[in-house]
């Protein structure tokens, strides 16, 4: 294990903000063993209780595979319990799963279940925290080592809330009071955005996803118009997203239009709709990996997310919530330029 991993488990458990009698229900989707053991233990130091649920790549590929629908389809029947009696949640990220070999059918039968997983901790308004954990899996995934994966992540996993705070409190000088947002990405696309009265909301590293860093903010759900480029999205590659009145009406792309239109058809709601908008500030990252965990948290990358954001102010309601990160693209927030090409401007 990385001689900087302690450091890293007690900004964990700084983020949670752990209090002694916790109950913390810790969701392992990494599966990586010495990491979810000192985590578990420094839970305990707190004087707080983990109840670990495992849930790694391989082994939910496998239950979607082999595990009945009719147990699928009440998946969430005793972890709603769990639900109910957590003080806290912590959720450890790894690879993704292999989707060329999981059972679809099982897959959205076992969605379903945590959908209202989903809808119970946001009735309970749980504090909880996601986790980019380096695994040997998700290095494969993205054509890395291990050791090269935690040389970029560790230390923006680190990045102090003093740190990020500069970080955040000088792009908000600039565009705090603002009323419109224009991304501008691709060789010419424009998208516009109606910010109103809704706040930009602070990541600073205090009670956060780790890696931290960023700022974001919904937008008024039915003006976006314009288009947007995006390098990839849910297996589409080379596309445009084209927006009127706040809705994507058409998905150009170089190949899986028709697989991401699939996407968005299998949720209830608007899941076309944007959900909100941000900038990643996070100073110890700076290109992407193609982890949007943690691309979304470079320094200078914007994200842009489609459906639900009721539990950030917003009035969209949709089974659907994903994020997009995009490097190299221009921020105008009232006509004043927040970053230009991918550069933060006089950061």
């Amino acid at each position: 294990m990385d001689k900087r991993w302690p450091a890293v488990v007690q900004r964990i458990v700084q983020v949670l903000g752990i209090q002694p009698g916790d109950l913390v229900l810790v969701r392992d989707a990494a599966g990586r063993l010495d990491v979810l053991l000192e985590i578990s233990l420094a839970i305990e130091a707190q004087g707080a209780t983990p109840l670990i649920e495992l849930v790694p790549a391989e082994y939910r590929q496998r239950l979607w595979n082999e595990v009945p629908r009719e147990y699928l389809s009440h998946w969430d029947r005793h972890r709603s319990q769990w639900i109910q009696q957590a003080d806290r949640i912590l959720v450890l990220a790894g690879a993704d799963p292999d989707w060329d070999v999981v059972s679809h059918e099982g897959f959205r039968t076992w969605e379903q279940a945590v959908h209202r997983l989903t809808m119970a901790e946001e009735a309970r308004a749980l504090n909880g925290t996601l986790v980019a954990i380096p695994t040997q899996a998700r290095a494969k995934q993205l054509g890395l080592s291990l050791e090269s994966l935690e040389a970029i992540l560790l230390p923006a996993l680190l990045a102090s809330v003093q740190e990020l705070q500069a970080q955040v409190d000088r792009v908000l000088d600039v565009a705090a009071g603002g009323q419109t947002i224009a991304i501008h990405s691709g060789l010419d696309h424009v998208l516009h955005l109606q910010q109103g009265d809704r706040p930009w909301h602070r990541d600073d590293g205090r009670h956060s996803n780790l890696p931290a860093g960023s700022i974001h903010t919904t937008v008024l759900e039915t003006e976006t118009e314009g288009s947007l480029w995006l390098p990839k999205a849910g297996g589409a590659t080379d596309l445009v997203f084209h927006f009127t009145q706040g809705r994507i009406e058409r998905i150009e792309a170089a190949s899986g239009a028709e697989a991401l239109n699939e996407m968005f058809d299998e949720h209830s709601g608007e899941p076309r709709r944007v959900s909100h908008i941000g900038l990643g500030l996070n100073p110890y990252l700076r290109r992407p990996i193609g982890w949007t965990l943690v691309d979304e948290h470079i320094h200078g990358a914007l994200f842009i997310a489609l459906g639900e954001n009721r539990y950030m102010g917003g009035r969209n309601a949709s089974s659907l919530n994903v994020d997009f990160a995009l490097t190299g693209a221009t921020l105008k927030v009232d006509e004043r330029t927040i970053v230009f090409e991918g550069d933060v401007v006089n950061a």
